[in-house]
């Protein structure tokens, strides 16, 4: 069993989002801590801070194609919840399905009344992350030898997307969604991945780990990833961010 990493005040964080190989549109928005990337990125983005375990959040929020302002929804969110600071799996699902409810009033009477998002993402405490998303994208907890899958997805048997923030009519009525949640330690020697749905379903999770064993430095092995995943069809937005608390 890994040994539990000492109380510690910040995380190294990374962040990257690529509009892909036949996508003309990018949609994907990522927050580290109080650094917002918006969508839509006009170039490939990699970046690397260091966030403190205050509370503070990191996440992928990945706007949904073909209804309509995605990137607005994506963007929305990152800047909702970049400032915040969580310290209760209580206190966060409640800001998120507020945030649901909000976002549904701000698009019902625009010209994109349906737009919205998935995530995946996490308050950063000292002594654990606690996940949260809604969705079809990913959180993983990897070392050198593992990758964990740590979410579920929220799809249909036919793949279509059960519940996001936002969302109107695509999602066949206006309900308060039912954000998932979880506490996840810190552990020596792992990082938590956070993904979209246009990284995971190209990489299986002993690519992830091989590559995390291979890639010492956490920037180098994100960009590892998504190198992976534009050598084969990338057809959609490539968002990863990746955390690793200081120490480990």
């Amino acid at each position: 069993m890994a040994k539990k990493a000492k109380l510690i005040s910040s995380a190294e964080v990374v962040g990257f989002t690529h509009r892909g190989k036949i996508r003309r549109g990018h949609e994907d928005a990522f927050i580290l801590g109080q650094h917002i990337q918006p969508a839509p990125a006009p170039y490939p983005i990699i970046t690397e801070v260091t966030v403190p375990l205050d509370g503070s959040m990191v996440a992928v929020i990945d706007g949904m194609g073909g209804l309509g302002g995605g990137d607005i929804a994506a963007t929305w969110l990152a800047e909702r919840w970049a400032p915040r600071k969580v310290r209760s799996a209580k206190t966060l699902v409640k800001q998120l399905k507020q945030d649901h409810a909000d976002l549904l009033d701000l698009a019902r009477p625009t010209a994109t009344p349906m737009m919205g998002a998935v995530a995946t993402g996490a308050a950063l405490l000292p002594d654990y992350a606690l996940l949260f998303h809604a969705g079809d994208a990913r959180a993983y907890l990897v070392n050198g030898t593992t990758c964990t899958q740590l979410t579920r997805d929220d799809l249909d048997n036919e793949g279509m997307v059960l519940q996001a923030f936002g969302g109107g009519k695509r999602l066949y009525q206006e309900t308060m969604i039912e954000p998932h949640t979880l506490t996840l330690e810190w552990r020596e020697g792992h990082a938590l991945l956070l993904m979209s749905d246009g990284v995971w379903r190209y990489l299986r999770p002993s690519v992830i780990s091989l590559a995390y064993a291979a890639v010492p430095k956490l920037k180098d092995f994100v960009l590892a990833l998504a190198e992976i995943v534009l050598d084969g069809r990338a057809d959609d937005n490539i968002t990863i961010v990746a955390v690793k608390w200081n120490g480990s």
